[in-house]
């Protein structure tokens, strides 16, 4: 018969295995380092009417970034992907509040240079109401609880049209910044992100560049990733995205060791920002270190697949 003890001390051991290949990855981790900037940024303020937030959602112009390189199925955003967590009292409280017309918190927007809207702050929020406007929440049919009695049980299909106009013109304010100078990154968002997504545990700074610098990039630094060979010499996969960030490492020192400053943080965040786009008319492999690319070593990255 199993010994529960010894599987209890089994588990343990697997455990301090764990921690100790994180610590030893978390030696070479810049989230303790201080980027030394100054931006130019442009800040303002805006009402969104809800059901106005909701189409901007459904649409693609308003994105929620999401912390892990592992992308949804048939999603066109390389490595978004941030848990709901707010309980459900949470969330019916949060639409009850608006059904009422009380005020409610405001979101953080970044304007993207393509003008699509990154939430920064507002995840739950926004996901909540999206959730109440499909009429489901984590798989399960969406009707309030625990709410004043004219809105028990109620989907939003099934709200009085007094009430429903009431949360359609409910204001959401946001905060929109956009990032002026410098012009060619996005690093005055990095230190954004880092500041903002600070409860529990804190991101660590490849989580944030995977959502803030998402496309093909990310795409082929998650393919590396998967590779046996790399796996083997690296162990498990790091939850925290560390073995990918030292893949990430060897491309920048390879092709970008010339443009390198401290602190480490900033050189992989302007490397990221700089990634080129695939060469136009060409199938190409950089990443296999590309004596074949059609870009110079020196510009190209190793972002083109086939």
């Amino acid at each position: 018969m199993p010994n529960p003890k010894k599987k209890d001390a089994a588990r343990a051991t697997a455990d301090d295995a764990e921690m100790e290949r994180e610590v030893k990855v978390e030696d070479l981790d810049e989230a303790s380092e201080v980027i030394p900037f100054t931006y130019a940024i442009t800040a303002y303020g805006a009402d969104y009417p809800v059901d106005s937030i909701v189409k901007r959602m459904e649409s693609g112009d308003i994105v929620v970034p999401r912390f892990s390189w592992q992308p949804r199925k048939k999603s066109g955003i390389v490595g978004f992907q941030r848990e709901y967590v707010w309980p459900r009292p949470k969330a019916d409280r949060f639409i009850e509040s608006l059904l009422l017309g009380l005020p409610v918190p405001g979101i953080f927007l970044v304007k993207e240079p393509t003008g699509r809207l990154l939430v920064l702050d507002g995840h739950q929020r926004l996901y909540t109401l999206k959730a109440y406007y499909d009429g489901i929440i984590n798989g399960e049919e969406y009707r309030l609880h625990n709410v004043q009695p004219q809105f028990e049980g109620k989907r939003y299909r099934d709200l009085e049209t007094e009430d429903r106009r009431r949360l359609d013109d409910s204001i959401i304010h946001a905060t929109v910044t956009r990032q002026d100078e410098p012009s060619d990154d996005q690093s005055s968002i990095y230190l954004i992100f880092e500041r903002l997504n600070t409860g529990g545990v804190n991101l660590q700074p490849q989580e944030i560049r995977v959502a803030l610098y998402h496309g093909e990039f990310v795409r082929v630094l998650r393919k590396l990733n998967d590779n046996a060979t790399w796996r083997k010499l690296f162990g498990a996969k790091s939850s925290r995205l560390k073995d990918m960030e030292m893949i990430l490492r060897f491309f920048a020192f390879y092709f970008h060791a010339q443009h390198y400053r401290s602190p480490m943080k900033d050189f992989l965040n302007r490397y990221m920002a700089k990634s080129l786009p695939p060469c136009p008319g060409r199938k190409c492999r950089c990443y296999r270190l590309p004596d074949d690319c059609c870009c110079p070593p020196s510009l190209s990255g190793p972002y083109k697949e086939t």
